[in-house]
């Protein structure tokens, strides 16, 4: 009996084995017998990258595991570029599958790739890189670094006259501008970038960028620009290899639906959003197609039809609720679209959640532009710090040369005449009239800076102002929507809303109206939101506040959660102890 329990578990195992070995072979491209990792590094690269692009979520973690077998091998030949190609493979992995997608590991991945290739020489491979990663860091918003990655990488192509490189930067600076809202430098990028593709005749990066500058019309209000953009696209799409027509048909008509529906063409906006949606379903699944579906339910929103926009919308918006989204602003429509729709069915309690979400977002954004701004103004202040001091040194520089040339004459005239005493004195003269000259400069540009820098605290102060004003007013919207409501809970769920606002309102009221803007005093901070919630609930009276703190000083990045998480201990404590 043990041995006939030995010869089937032997069969299984066997079995098990060759039905890998079968995987491998269908997924990899390999010859029977042959061993993924028994090939030279190269090769097996090759064949990740194929195997990479063809993911369709079946073999997505298989794949993953060769990656970082192929990885182990590379750090042990200690060459930097085979082990930053690896790197970049599995950036690429959690770029494509659809069980990853995860920013932060792309990010990681790519930067390593990078920190790897600056080992070498190959400067093509490190402005390529350096595109990665500031696209990477654009996909997470964060824009300032973005554009320095992204620059660096310019620098390099551009020292070298790598033009492709330089062009497809070029088109990443106009999308980075696009999102920051800074229209004329992202046009300007953006037609610099179609001009040059368009002398290549290189098709599929026209596409993009002209799906990029028709996006940018669309934010500048220029519609009918937009429309001719993206219908230029989609008439270059059968210039492309058959295979990649669909997807990219799909990609173009979902965005000449957003501008048809700008356009209040709805029903040719809704023939392009379904004709994407499908494409999408056919392809990937139903799963991946609800990214697609909130296109549909807003234009049935636009249209009136109310019944009809709710399962679409909400479909939208249950797919990317937990995702990172680049589109804050869509999501926040999508979610405002749906709350409407909701009322207009008598479906109040959800129209309110989904109201909540819509101003969460946008109270978010706020935040995000204010930071972003106050990132602006400290790097704008910083280079032009660097730009006088360069042109400063520039001057010392050319006035060095002068005096050295200057000595030169004075030495030959010296040897040929008796005079040299006098010339020397006179130089001397014109030598202490020039230091005298620059330390006049000097003077003065100190005088500018110390303006300058009292002039952008100014306006930080007032940015600091301006946001705590736009929260008290949402606060007051909210109270206002809050004494309509006869639901105990949405009641309840408002006054927290409420709180929170009113939390980040005292915050920014104390850094403008502190000698330093860039942390809080939190022991003044907390006594000013203990008073605010005390006076919500009407319990200033029963309740008192103890502080047994001493005085403590954080940074805005740290006094913003914190005072979010006192905010909510307080009216935890309030309700239920």
């Amino acid at each position: 009996m043990s041995k006939l329990l030995t010869f089937v578990f032997s069969i299984l195992l066997l079995s098990f084995v060759a039905n890998a070995q079968d995987d491998n072979s269908l997924i990899f491209q390999l010859k029977t017998g042959e061993q993924l990792q028994d090939l030279p590094i190269d090769t097996v690269l090759a064949k990740l990258n194929n195997a990479i692009n063809s993911m369709s979520g079946t073999h997505d973690i298989q794949i993953k595991q060769e990656i970082v077998h192929t990885l182990e091998r590379s750090k042990a030949t200690n060459d930097p570029l085979k082990i930053a190609k690896v790197y970049q493979q599995i950036g690429n992995w959690h770029y494509l599958s659809t069980s990853s997608q995860n920013k932060d590991s792309i990010f990681y991945y790519d930067n390593q790739a990078l920190t790897q290739l600056l080992k070498t020489n190959d400067k093509e491979l490190i402005s390529l890189a350096y595109r990665t990663v500031g696209n990477d860091l654009s996909d997470m918003q964060k824009f300032a670094n973005a554009e320095v990655q992204l620059f660096n990488g310019l620098k390099i192509a551009q020292s070298i006259n790598y033009q492709k490189a330089i062009t497809s930067i070029h088109a990443d600076l106009g999308r980075l501008y696009l999102n920051t809202k800074d229209y004329d430098s992202g046009l300007k990028y953006l037609l610099e970038v179609v001009a040059a593709y368009e002398k290549e005749g290189n098709t599929h990066p026209l596409i993009r960028a002209l799906i990029s500058l028709n996006a940018l019309y669309v934010q500048i209000g220029k519609n009918e620009e937009a429309l001719t953009a993206i219908n230029k696209a989609l008439d270059l799409v059968p210039n492309l290899p058959e295979s990649s027509q669909l997807s990219e048909t799909i990609n173009v008509r979902a965005w000449r639906g957003k501008v048809y529906r700008n356009l209040n063409r709805y029903e040719e906006a809704l023939a392009d959003f379904e004709y994407s949606w499908s494409g999408v379903k056919a392809k990937y699944g139903d799963e991946k197609a609800d990214g697609w579906k909130g296109d549909i339910g807003s234009i049935y929103y636009l249209q009136g039809k109310y019944a009809a926009a709710i399962p679409y919308l909400k479909g939208y918006i249950d797919h990317v609720k937990d995702k990172k989204v680049m589109d804050k602003e869509e999501l926040k429509n999508h979610s405002i679209w749906l709350a409407e729709s909701l009322k207009a069915t008598n479906q109040m309690g959800m129209a309110y959640d989904y109201l909540a979400i819509g101003k969460d977002i946008e109270i978010n954004t706020l935040q995000q532009e204010t930071e972003a701004l106050r990132n602006e103004l400290r790097i704008k202040y910083e280079t032009e710090q660097k730009d006088q001091m360069i042109a400063s040194q520039s001057e010392v520089i050319e006035q060095q040369q002068k005096i050295q040339w200057l000595t030169y004459a004075i030495v030959a005239l010296l040897i040929l005449l008796l005079l040299g005493l006098f010339f020397t004195y006179r130089n001397n003269i014109n030598k202490n009239n020039q230091l005298q000259l620059l330390n006049n400069n000097l003077a003065t540009t100190n005088t500018q800076l110390d303006k300058r820098n009292a002039e952008n605290e100014l306006l930080l102060k007032e940015i600091h102002h301006r946001v705590k004003n736009n929260l008290e007013v949402i606060s007051s919207l909210l109270a206002l929507q809050s004494a309509q409501i006869d639901d105990p809970n949405v009641q309840t769920a408002m006054q927290a809303s409420q709180n929170r606002v009113q939390s980040m309102g005292i915050l920014h009221q104390k850094l403008y109206q502190s000698e330093h803007l860039a942390f809080i005093e939190m022991r003044t901070y907390f006594i000013n939101l203990s008073e605010n919630i005390l006076d919500s609930y009407n319990e200033t009276e029963r309740i008192e506040v103890e502080f047994p703190m001493e005085d403590l000083e954080l940074d805005v990045d740290t006094a913003m959660p914190v005072g979010l998480i006192v905010n909510e201990l307080l009216t935890n404590a309030l309700k239920y102890a």
